[in-house]
């Protein structure tokens, strides 16, 4: 038996964004921090980086990536001569949020961080699946961004969000079960019948027969 390779699906779509996320952005926050001028209480990392849309948050900032819509499936031949092979095309969003105190902080933050993740995102939109077989591709053409409203929470904190939507490409193949084990030969029993015999028309079977029923 061939070991059957599986679809990736949208739970993969979403991991692949989110650890490479969770590798990229620290190093890239202080890069920022020292291009911009600020410390990490003014562009601070991420606390959080999640595959889901929890009921509340509970963490300050969060990353989230999902998935809204599996968009096409594009043929492109086939893997290893037999097993179809698709181009999948996934419709994701990675949102930001973000709390402080004062709403000109909480929007400055907001906007500096997606700026942070915007920047990973098309930096390496191959999202560097090192030693990976299939490949993964941001479309960047499909690069767009929303912003929230400002929410006022208790005391003067704020809360604000921002998501990045995009297109994300997969390489994906439908591994093909073998059914059974290839037959090499075929075990035969001849009938003494000649009548049968002949009106089959078989001959020369060099060991190998076939059972005809006499009645």
């Amino acid at each position: 038996m061939r070991p059957a390779e599986l679809m990736y699906g949208p739970q993969f779509a979403k991991k692949f964004v989110t650890d490479y996320l969770k590798n990229d952005i620290p190093n890239r926050l202080i890069m920022y921090r020292n291009g911009w001028n600020l410390d990490d209480i003014t562009l601070p990392n991420p606390e959080s980086y999640l595959t889901y849309e929890p009921l509340a948050l509970d963490a300050w900032p969060t990353i989230i990536t999902v998935v809204l819509s599996t968009k096409t499936f594009d043929r492109r031949g086939f893997a290893n001569g037999l097993d179809p092979l698709y181009k999948v095309v996934y419709g994701m969003r990675t949102y930001v949020w973000v709390r402080t105190e004062g709403s000109e902080q909480t929007t400055e933050m907001r906007d500096r961080l997606t700026t942070v993740v915007r920047s990973a995102l098309l930096d390496y939109p191959c999202l560097q699946r090192d030693g990976a077989e299939r490949e993964a591709m941001i479309d960047e053409s499909t690069v767009g961004e929303e912003f929230s409203d400002l929410t006022l929470l208790k005391g003067d904190r704020v809360l604000a969000g921002a998501y990045i939507a995009y297109d994300l490409s997969i390489d994906e193949v439908i591994a093909r079960q073998d059914i059974a084990d290839a037959v090499v030969r075929f075990d035969l029993d001849i009938g003494q019948n000649p009548v049968a015999t002949a009106n089959l028309g078989i001959t020369n079977f060099d060991d190998t027969s076939i059972s005809i029923p006499t009645d």
